[in-house]
């Protein structure tokens, strides 16, 4: 009898491990691009609403297969190997679909759109991998274990709804995200210069005797590189707004040219933050004025660039060239303020 249970135990084991091997390839494949293109006939006659039609099928397929299979589980015993193959076999086809959907978008239609899908379609197809490995080694043990890798691969399936519809919304997206990164930065730089750049006020506090943290401070000449910082992550800020606010209101995805364009500046974008964060914590006392001076240009001619591209595409208009010179004129105005005051105060 328990050589029985033992060989069911093993057998239920060997058909769960075989599909997480099987989830494990489709993750690695997703995430590699080792997909494959779209070939020519079907790019061509490909369509964004039927494409989104049946993506919403394949979301909501994996997503009932999961609570069916969840469902075999929530009480003992566990389903028999037989049983449980048939149901992993659904679970199976519905994550295949839902690549095959995935793998129909032209990347033509967008690359912003496509990184996008791909981050939520590898999200899904790694909670039903640890949704399966948790079937695998915990069984019918305990429902609480079945029910948080379920609800898991419900979120990720619910996310459909917050997708973006194309290339367009896709960008948006991501200065949404670059923008709440500035955002943050600029609350940084307020606390820095409320503490005259010590990186944590109350580490003075907390720590009596503390090596790390420069009670000092800034130095009388030091405090003057501020303000231009300041300005210049500003005027990153007002950059990433002014030409969100251009793509949304005219920016199209009518033509490759259009597509091409939106995902050019959104390519420029990703870097805007990550070199605001070097800038910013630069600034915490002491300074070191080379890397301080190389932050601000490469975040200057980021800047520059992310302005000229979007003079040059389809989502600004002849009226649009004012704001575009301003916060060009300001972008340069705080890159040669931040230079003169070096070349002043701190040059040997």
């Amino acid at each position: 009898m328990a050589t029985s249970k033992s060989k069911k135990k093993a057998n239920t084991k060997a058909v769960l491990s075989s599909l997480i091997e099987t989830l494990d390839l489709c993750e690695s494949k997703v995430k590699d691009g080792s997909l494959g293109q779209v070939m020519e006939d079907l790019e061509y006659n490909f369509s964004m609403e039927d494409f989104w039609l049946k993506l919403g099928m394949t979301f909501r397929a994996v997503s009932k297969e999961a609570t069916n299979l969840a469902v075999m589980f929530l009480k003992p015993p566990a389903p028999s190997a037989e049983d449980l193959e048939g149901m992993l076999t659904g679970f199976e086809t519905a994550v295949i679909g839902l690549l095959t959907v995935f793998h129909s978008l032209p990347l033509s239609q967008g690359k912003a759109l496509h990184k996008r899908l791909q981050i939520a379609i590898v999200n899904i197809v790694h909670d039903a991998k640890h949704f399966v490995d948790s079937l695998m080694k915990e069984g019918s043990k305990s429902s609480l274990v079945v029910n948080h890798p379920t609800g898991a691969i419900w979120e990720s399936c619910d996310a459909f709804h917050r997708l973006p519809l194309d290339n367009k919304f896709a960008v948006l997206e991501v200065f949404i995200t670059s923008s709440a990164l500035v955002r943050d930065a600029l609350t940084e730089l307020d606390q820095i210069q409320s503490s005259n750049g010590h990186h944590n006020t109350n580490a003075l506090h907390d720590v009596e005797e503390d090596d790390t943290v420069n009670e000092q401070g800034w130095s009388e000449k030091e405090a003057y590189l501020i303000p231009p910082c300041v300005g210049m992550v500003k005027a990153c800020r007002s950059c990433l707004k002014k030409i969100s606010d251009a793509i949304k209101t005219n920016g199209k995805t009518t033509s490759l040219e259009q597509i091409n364009e939106m995902d050019e500046v959104a390519i420029i974008v990703t870097t805007v933050s990550p070199k605001v964060d070097d800038l910013v914590s630069g600034l915490y006392a002491p300074l070191n004025h080379n890397n301080l001076s190389e932050n601000i240009n490469q975040l200057a001619d980021i800047l520059v660039n992310l302005l000229e591209k979007s003079r040059d595409s389809q989502f600004t208009l002849e009226a649009d060239n004012s704001w575009l010179d301003f916060l060009k004129k300001a972008v340069e105005h705080n890159k040669t303020k931040f230079v003169t005051i070096i070349a002043q105060g701190f040059e040997s």
